[in-house]
């Protein structure tokens, strides 16, 4: 039984090692195209934050 489970476990190993090795390269492109996008995003976010708080600045700025 304990030699079984060992073959399983290098079979599983070498097996998941192959398929990532396989699969992992076509990911990445996707996934960088992903955090690009959503840092541009959070960019615009923050962009629009500035100009509101220096909006409401002024503002505050001009009634004095």
């Amino acid at each position: 039984m304990a030699r079984g489970f060992w073959r399983g476990l290098i079979a599983g190993g070498i097996l998941g090692g192959l398929l990532g090795a396989w699969f992992g390269p076509s990911i990445k492109p996707e996934m960088r195209e992903r955090i690009a996008e959503r840092g541009r995003s959070l960019r615009r976010r923050a962009e629009r934050m500035v100009r509101r708080a220096r909006n409401e600045l002024d503002d505050v700025m001009e009634e004095r």
